[in-house]
């Protein structure tokens, strides 16, 4: 599943580490899943809280399930990325995994480090959920589905399930 809403929105949030809002403690609280074996989440704020509100498992925090880390685009709306970085915005609405942003995390990097958190995962105990982010799990989607990484939609504290 995707963290509840964070106190901070608009902005490519990436390794910014903001709590949940009001409106997202509500959210993560009215989860309901089935009995799980495990919860994983990332190591940032948004997530592990929405992690511990769902509750009824223990927790594993691995921070390979961190978001993307968008460097100097961390906490910018996009208007101000466009307007302050034109042609690697542009290139990055283009493609978007083949454009780092200035001192953030390069998408084959972020790939290997989601494997990574996958196989762990996949080691078990069984059934998990996983509580992360919308690139993550972007991932993630690509990785089991096949499905283009780009056209990915998930809403705050929405959960999807698959079979690893």
């Amino acid at each position: 599943m995707r963290h509840a809403e964070p106190e901070l929105t608009g902005v490519l949030l990436g390794a910014t580490d903001t709590p949940l809002s009001e409106a997202g403690k509500r959210q993560a609280a009215a989860i309901a899943l089935p009995d799980v074996a495990v919860i994983y989440t990332s190591e940032l704020r948004r997530a592990r809280e929405t992690a511990a509100a769902i509750g009824g498992a223990p927790l594993v925090i691995d921070a390979d399930l961190n978001e993307i880390g968008y460097g100097e685009w961390d906490g910018l709306t996009w208007p101000h990325i466009e307007h302050r970085y034109p042609e690697a915005a542009k290139a990055k609405l283009a493609c978007w995994t083949a454009v780092t942003p200035p001192g953030g995390e390069p998408w084959t990097h972020f790939e290997q480090r989601i494997a990574r958190a996958m196989e762990r995962i996949r080691s078990g105990p069984f059934p998990a959920a996983l509580v992360a982010h919308i690139a993550v799990n972007a991932q993630i989607a690509c990785r089991l589905t096949g499905s283009d990484p780009s056209q990915f939609m998930q809403e705050y504290a929405e959960v999807l399930t698959y079979v690893f």
